[in-house]
């Protein structure tokens, strides 16, 4: 299982105390002197040899590989973590003694201008640089662009160094032209000096490959799982040899170190199920490795659960549709988490909607998971840690985690948080008293299941008197207009309020979830299961902040839009082919919205506006439900 790690004392003291001075002197003068400090003490430091890692991808993994392997040659010290920013490298320059053999550090490219200043600052006599990837394409625009920043990698590196560089990536093996050093090439390709040959890595077994350089042949097994770490091996191999170890000193370091938290590390339960840990981020282009990792893996059954994808661009939901038809390629189950997990559904495979499941939040899935796996089960959970946590996933199998809060934004590991063990979870809000609506007696129920083509019109709100006449109740207010001028009235079954009559002859089920709007899939799945009808049946009236105040919409199925009622309606029935109704709430001149904004009264001005939206929407929502029959 995953180990708890207790923050130290030492720790917390060191937190408090830099919390008080970024407070009393400001971040600009607590970093400029951090800096300023670290480049004079850098003056002092001539025994410790710098190596400098870059790259898009396997940086992280590179120099960890590379610290652990220069470890049995010398003392060794680099920056912790993925920390890779320049104050961070600072603080790590800061730990060096004079007496140490190696310092290893990675770069970032994440902004325009950094690297320069990183190696301005490390001055590194030996740079490795792994891939160029899609990893910040948006900032950069092209690959091209994202090479001439880490380029600067290379061009720092003194006639005495060693730049190290992969030849299997065009813009990198380039970079050879402008190295004042000396180059060592490596990759699978006959043209690189460093090669791998044998390559091999089919779960359970582990990474393997045959090294060969010049004259030698090294055969190195490694901890680690999955192919497409030959980049970072290959990487931290070269640095062993531009320090002078042998090519079988090197692979024997590399074949001791252990994979790293949260890249492809296995964990293995109790209850005889395997995860494996790809959870610290997922930029778009990292995935098919995974795929290609779980099409070739032997066990018993493969599970691929997706959390938030980076790096994604345009058509988003088009895209995480697109994965998830090629995960269903790969895995018996696939489940998708977060905000964008509803958009995927449409993926579904007819007679096998049960293995693809898409959830809102990581509790509901990590629920789901736990006691859907079964001994033998391998698990792989690839996420962005910073946003969605899926480590909860497997902490939940022992009781290690009592926070679900989403977006937390804190970039280490839950396993490492002190807040773990307390509960942030929204409490259950269900509304025990309405205004005098009938509640369904429990023996007639069977006389009021669904008729064929009994239409439902949910109207999505908050059930308490302090939301009237906000925007997140314009769904409540809608249907209510609905079944006054249908002379409906209102009566209690469960968690909902419906009203049931006819429009043109037809059967129409106004309905109106008494939970909050979070929870309306919980109200109307159970609705659902007691009058017995589809999603194809639904449909749904709601706010969209994302449409001006005033205008509506229709759309016949797809993810939620970041409305969290739908997204909860979608998790709970694992369907999206709900028709929708849209009315825009955006006032105009307004910038972006926060969630005060949806459960405050609109202003007088807009009701105008409102009103004439609701019966836009009341219209809309009649003709969509009981469509005109068309004369020839």
């Amino acid at each position: 299982m995953v180990p708890i790690k207790p923050e130290s004392i030492a720790a917390k003291i060191a937190g408090a105390l830099a919390w008080r001075l970024h407070k009393v002197l400001g971040d600009r003068v607590v970093y400029g002197t951090l800096i300023s400090v670290a480049r004079r003490w850098r003056r002092v430091l001539t025994k410790p040899v710098f190596v400098a890692i870059a790259g898009s991808v396997g940086k992280s993994t590179a120099k960890e590989l590379t610290m652990g392997m220069l470890k049995t040659k010398a003392a060794t010290v680099g920056t912790g973590g993925s920390f890779n920013n320049i104050e961070e490298i600072a603080k790590a320059l800061l730990q060096i003694r004079p007496w140490h053999g190696f310092s290893v550090t990675e770069l970032s490219e994440s902004r325009v201008g950094w690297i320069a200043k990183e190696t301005e600052l490390l001055r590194p006599t030996i740079g490795v640089v792994t891939v160029i990837g899609n990893d910040h394409l948006s900032a950069y625009g092209s690959k091209e662009a994202i090479a001439a920043q880490i380029l600067n990698l290379v061009l720092a590196i003194p006639p005495h160094g060693t730049a190290i560089l992969n030849a299997d990536d065009p813009l990198v093996l380039a970079m050879a032209t402008q190295c004042k050093g000396k180059v060592i090439t490596y990759g699978t390709s006959s043209k690189a000096q460093l090669r791998a040959e044998d390559i091999g890595s089919v779960w359970p077994d582990r990474f393997q490959l045959t090294l060969v350089f010049g004259d030698e042949r090294s055969q190195l097994v490694t901890q680690m799982c999955g192919a497409h770490w030959v980049p970072s091996v290959l990487g931290s191999i070269g640095v062993g040899l531009a320090v002078g170890m042998s090519l079988e000193e090197a692979a024997a370091g590399i074949s001791a170190i252990a994979p790293f938290e949260g890249r492809m590390q296995p964990v293995e339960t109790p209850n005889g199920v395997t995860f494996i840990r790809d959870d610290y981020k997922a930029p778009l282009w990292t995935l098919d490795a995974c795929l290609e990792f779980l099409r070739f893996a032997r066990t018993k059954r493969k599970i691929l659960v997706i959390g938030e994808i980076s790096d994604v661009g345009s058509e988003k939901a088009k895209k995480y549709v697109r994965i998830a038809r090629a995960a269903q390629e790969v895995a018996d189950i696939v489940v998708f988490v977060g905000p964008w997990a509803s958009s995927t559904l449409r993926a579904q495979i007819p007679g096998k909607e049960y293995a693809l499941r898409a959830f809102n939040h990581v509790r509901e899935a990590a629920e789901f998971i736990n006691s859907n796996t079964q001994p033998g089960d391998l698990v792989l959970l690839k996420g962005t840690n910073s946003q969605d946590h899926l480590l909860r996933v497997i902490l939940n199998l022992n009781g290690s985690i009592a926070c679900w809060r989403e977006n937390c934004n804190k970039n280490l590991y839950c396993n490492e948080c002190s807040e773990r063990m307390r509960p942030s979870a929204a409490p259950s809000a269900r509304l025990h008293k309405t205004s005098n609506p009938l509640t369904v007696p429990p023996q007639i129920v069977e006389k009021l299941k669904s008729k064929e083509g009994e239409q439902f019109i949910v109207g999505l709100g908050n059930p308490w008197e302090k939301y009237q006449g906000t925007p997140h109740n314009i769904g409540y207010e809608t249907v209510d207009k609905m079944a006054v001028e249908l002379a409906l009235a209102w009566m209690r079954h469960g968690d909902s309020l419906i009203a049931r009559g006819h429009v043109r002859g037809k059967r129409i089920c106004l309905v109106k979830i008494q939970l909050s709007i979070n929870r309306s899939g919980e109200g109307l799945k159970q609705l659902s299961d007691d009058f017995s009808f589809s999603p194809e049946q639904c449909m749904l009236i709601y706010d969209d902040f994302a449409l001006p105040l005033g205008l509506v919409r229709t759309k016949m199925r797809g993810g939620a839009g970041g409305h969290q009622g739908v997204a909860s309606i979608i998790e709970s029935f694992q369907n999206d082919s709900f028709r929708r109704v849209k009315i825009g709430v955006h006032p105009e001149g307004t910038g972006a919205l926060n969630a005060e904004y949806l459960v405050a009264p609109f202003e007088a001005q807009s009701r105008q506006a409102v009103e004439s939206a609701i019966s836009e929407a009341q219209d809309r929502a009649i003709k969509l439900a009981f469509p005109p029959i068309k004369v020839p």
